[in-house]
Order: C-alpha cells, then structure tokens, then sequence
C-alpha cells in the first residue's frame, strides 16, 4: 500500500512538472503534441509563440529608429572692437596759475576761494606809493616840456632850428615818461587774465611776493578736458568729433556727453599707446578738474557669425558646428574661433544670421543626415496630408 501511495505522487509531481515546463519553456508546446498530450491541454497550458513582424512592419519601425531628433538656435551677429573703455584725467577748459608782475608787498587782496572772477578783474594789489609819485613827476616834467615848446614856437624867427627841435625832442620823452610811470603803476594792480573760479588762495596781505610767487590758480571750468591713452591698434579707428561718453569713477550712474577734441600725432613708444583728448560739458559746475573718468567710444567694429557655445564641436581637422539646411538635412560647417563671450561664439564660418545650427543631439550626426527638428511645428501641407488618409 506504501508502494502505490509513493508511485501516485511521484506521478502528480511528474504531471504538475511537466506543465509548468510546457508553459515556459519556448518551443514545448510541440514537443508536448508528438508525446501525445491532447491539443486543449497543449493550448490551455502552453505559452503561445511570438509571431514575426511583417516585412513592411519591420522596415518601418527601423526605419523610425534611425530618425534623429535635434535642438537648434538660429545663429546670430556680433561685433568685435566696437567699443573702446578708457581711464582718463579731467582738467579745466583753461587754467591759469596768476604770479604778480613785479615784485613788492602785499597792499590788498580782492579775491576769495571760490569766488567767480571774470576777465581784468583786480583781486591784488601791491604797494604803489612809489609809483604813484613816479607818475606825478613825469606830468610835471610833460607839462614843463610842453610849455617850453610853446614860448619857442613863438620865438621861432629868432631862435635857432635846433633850439626847436629839441623843445619837439622834450615834449615828445616827457610824453613817454609818463606812459611808462603809468604803466609801473598799473602794474602794482594783479588782474584776472580769464573769466573763471578763484581755487586757494596762497598768500595773505603784508606778505611780500616776487614774480615767481603763485597766488592763486584760476580755473575756467565751464567744459572739461579728459586726456587718455587707447592701445594702438585703434589708431585708424577714431576721429576727430566723434562722440564719447564719460562717467566720474567717484559718481557711479552718472554719465557725460562729449565728443574727442584732438589726437596725438604719434604712439608712444614705451606704452604703445596713442594720446587723445576728448571734452565735455560740465552743466552745473559739478566735475572738477583732476577728476578721474571712464571714457566710452563707440566704434564701427568687426561683425562675425555668432553660434551658441553648445554647438562647437572638436575634431582632428579643427573646430566645426552642424548646420541644418531647407531640406532637414545635416552640413558640417567649419568655423574658426574669433572671440568667446559668455552667451555667444564668434566664429569665422560660411554662416548667415538665421541659419539653424544645432546644439543639442549631435553625438550621432553625420553629414546628409535627414533630422527632426525638436519643438518645431508640423508643415500645413503634411498636415492636410495626415488628415486626408485618416479614416
């Protein structure tokens, strides 16, 4: 009895193992048949058998496989050299340094730091009663001179023609006596020689000056001159009138209009660099000379493709970008680098401003290649075509 008990589970777990064979594994199912195992167990247990693609299924679903999909950027412009940053000096329009012209002591000071002063206006004046005295004597010898030449006119038959003559003489070096006595006089008076503002005085009343003493340094500051140096490949580049702009380190936002007044007639040699002066305005007296500026000038410059850095590719022939033309279909492009910019690539191509370059999805390009341009919106024509072969 425990012979037939053993010999019946023995022959479930044969059966039970010889389905759960026939349900996996590929090909069983007509194994199972030529054993003579009924159909309906064959095909309520077995794994059905994959059927092949038809041909024409197959070849399509490769061939959209092979289909590449891109992203690209249309390339742009930009320019090189079009514009020139500059640090320079400001100094007034005009400024004079006002040294007396003689020497004495100090009788009076008409001038204050700060004070506006315009053209032969008196802001010193020096101790004159010399002069004063000098200008007395020679009118008296004048007149003297004068008179003598009046009482030998009326004796003029009777005196001799020499007499006369150097009565004329008198009267004529008493005239410029004078003049000359007038002229040391007024030069005991120090005058402004420019409309302008008076800086720091540096003297005081009593003090004696010579003609090398400063008193005080005049500043017409009513337009500013900014001298600065540009390196000198841009020396055929700037002219003479162009406009510039100037901002005052010291005023962060503020800018200032001008234009360049004149260029030095060579580079220096040390530097290599070319000495211009630009001026401008200085509406409401608030630069000063000495200042220091940045100056702008804008300039024509070079224009270049301009390409994504993305779409830079490397390889033993150089750098290159892949192009996508009317047809959807790849062309390498070389393209030599000119400048690099935080958004953009210069390059040196056979590109125009507009071209599809691409930038992403290049691991598997190859020239001719038809691509799918990402994002791109499906052509009315294919459009119209799809919804006329839909059912």
């Amino acid at each position: 009895m425990r012979i037939v008990t053993q010999l019946l589970t023995g022959l479930v777990f044969l059966v039970i193992g010889g389905l759960i064979l026939l349900h996996f594994m590929p090909g069983s199912a007509n194994m199972a048949r030529s054993l003579g195992v009924p159909e309906n167990v064959v095909a309520m247990v077995a794994k059905p058998e994959p059927t092949a693609l038809a041909p024409a299924a197959g070849n399509q679903r490769r061939n959209q496989g092979q289909q590449l999909t891109v992203v690209v950027k249309e390339a742009g412009e930009g320019k090189i050299n079009d514009s020139l940053r500059a640090i320079g000096d400001g100094d007034a329009i005009r400024s004079v340094g006002i040294t007396p012209l003689v020497a004495g002591q100090v009788a009076e000071l008409m001038v204050k730091p700060g004070q506006r002063v315009t053209a032969g206006q008196v802001i010193a004046r020096l101790d004159d009663e010399v002069e004063r005295v000098s200008v007395s004597q020679s009118k008296v010898a004048f007149e003297a001179a004068q008179a003598k030449l009046s009482r030998n006119e009326d004796l003029k038959k009777i005196i001799s023609q020499a007499e006369y003559q150097d009565a004329q003489s008198a009267v004529e070096s008493a005239r410029l006596a004078v003049s000359a006595a007038e002229i040391a006089l007024k030069r005991r008076e120090v005058r402004a020689p420019i409309d302008g503002i008076a800086g720091i005085v540096s003297i005081d009343m009593g003090d004696y000056v010579t003609v090398s003493t400063p008193l005080v340094t005049i500043d017409d500051r009513s337009r500013l001159l900014v001298d600065f140096w540009v390196p000198e490949r841009f020396t055929g580049l700037i002219r003479e009138g162009q406009a510039i702009e100037a901002r005052p380190i010291a005023r962060p936002g503020k800018s200032y209009p001008g234009k360049i007044q004149a260029i030095d007639n060579r580079i220096d040699p040390a530097s290599r660099t070319l000495h211009v002066r630009a001026e401008i305005e200085n509406e409401g007296d608030t630069l000063r000379a000495g200042q220091s500026f940045e100056v702008i000038l804008n300039l024509p410059g070079d224009s270049w493709p301009s390409v994504s850095p993305l779409a830079i590719q490397w390889d033993s022939q150089g750098s290159y970008v892949w192009r996508v033309n009317k047809d959807r279909k790849i062309e390498r492009i070389a393209a030599a680098i000119i400048q690099r910019n935080p958004d953009d690539v210069l390059v040196e191509a056979k590109i125009e401003p507009g071209d599809r370059i691409v930038v992403e999805g290049l691991q598997r390009l190859r020239s001719g290649a038809e691509v799918t341009i990402f994002g791109e919106k499906a052509e009315p024509e294919k459009v119209a075509d799809a919804a006329k072969v839909a059912p």
